[in-house]
């Protein structure tokens, strides 16, 4: 199959004024119908301060950019060519994909609500990658995901919409309550990865005694002695203060990119050696622990954007999420992030947005930085 490589554009506008949404809207759009005539399919981004104003907003850019299909969603904060928090700003990406390469997903609200047309274009070009936005409130967000990559057969990567004054998205225009994005051909030459910005501590064990969130033992031990080796802890040492930055970890079963979901632990039992986790636990269950610090968020960032760039040959351009408490919180300020990004992947335009979750391979998770690269 003949890879199609798509030109790209990108555009961002940055203002004090959310009053001014007209005059950053024209400004991404003479930028994009400048530098990418014939562009077919546009990636938006604005912040939280822009919410109110999105749908004038695409409104103005599709007519100036000429581009008519659009996707994107509403951040607290936006990724371009740098983080902007706390101030009205867009962020753009553009390609001129083939029309038949490429198909919008409108906003689902539940599993089985894909159109009849949609799934005609999919079992026709079967798509690669899905580009999705969620509204956070959505309650069986995780069914509907499922069943979109489902009956896609994509991968799916995205996030959960963030913003103080809404969680609208964009699917050819703008909607919330649901998911929505684009479904892009697999003859697109795209390239993903995930970045936990954790580090491991130790081998991967096997649960020997759980119920429901408590987890009683593991190989054989009390969870709670495994835990205190993991983090370094000892007799007598702070436990909770161990719990905030070692948390426990479960392999994804089929994985052949050793994803992980990640979870905090929630309670312990010093008495009975217990530990409680964010998730569901059963005996067989397979978990490690790992550590989450600024360190090891930047040392497996670094690692995943080497590894998502090394399959193409030339990347162009990227879309990245990543979640709240990332960015500045847990890089530092100055778009710390942004520029770890820009230190492995050259100076290639990136769009994108800081989540309340994020999601890859259709599943949904949390400080986590999600990378979909174009090449």
């Amino acid at each position: 199959m003949k890879q199609i490589a798509p030109s790209i554009a990108f555009a961002q506008a940055v203002g004090t004024n959310a009053e001014d949404w007209g005059k950053l809207a024209i400004e991404l759009g003479e930028k994009l119908a400048r530098d990418l005539p014939g562009g077919t399919l546009g990636f938006l981004y604005a912040t939280g301060e822009l919410a109110g104003q999105l749908e004038e907003i695409l409104a103005v850019v599709k007519r100036i950019s000429g581009i008519g299909d659009w996707t994107g969603s509403v951040g607290l904060g936006i990724v371009g060519d740098t983080e902007v928090f706390g101030q009205p700003a867009l962020a753009a990406l553009a390609l001129d994909l083939p029309k038949n390469a490429y198909r919008l997903v409108p906003n689902l609200t539940e599993p089985g609500e894909t159109p009849a047309d949609l799934e005609a274009w999919i079992a026709d070009r079967r798509p690669a990658l899905g580009v999705v936005h969620a509204d956070p409130r959505l309650p069986n967000i995780a069914d509907t995901l499922a069943d979109l990559a489902e009956t896609s057969g994509a991968y799916l990567v995205g996030g959960l919409s963030s913003g103080d004054d809404g969680f609208a998205q964009i699917a050819g225009r703008v909607v919330d309550e649901g998911l929505s994005g684009v479904l892009i051909a697999g003859d697109v030459n795209v390239s993903v990865g995930l970045s936990q910005g954790c580090a491991a501590l130790g081998p991967v064990h096997r649960v020997t005694s759980a119920e429901e969130n408590v987890i009683a033992e593991i190989d054989g031990r009390d969870a709670l002695d495994l835990f205190r080796d993991a983090a370094g802890v000892r007799p007598g040492g702070d436990l909770r203060q161990a719990a905030m930055n070692t948390l426990i970890a479960f392999p994804t079963p089929g994985s052949d990119t050793n994803d992980y979901l990640v979870r905090h632990l929630t309670g312990i039992d010093p008495d009975n050696g217990l530990i409680a986790v964010g998730h569901t636990v059963e005996p067989g269950d397979r978990v490690f622990f790992v550590r989450r610090d600024e360190e090891a968020a930047a040392q497996d960032l670094a690692r995943m954007l080497a590894r998502t760039k090394s399959r193409l040959t030339k990347p162009k351009a990227g879309l990245y999420f990543s979640c709240l408490a990332r960015g500045p919180n847990m890089f530092g300020p100055d778009s710390a992030e942004r520029a770890l990004l820009r230190e492995t992947l050259g100076d290639i335009p990136i769009a994108g947005m800081f989540c309340n979750g994020e999601i890859s391979n259709a599943r949904l998770y949390g400080y986590t930085g999600v990378l979909a690269l174009f090449g």
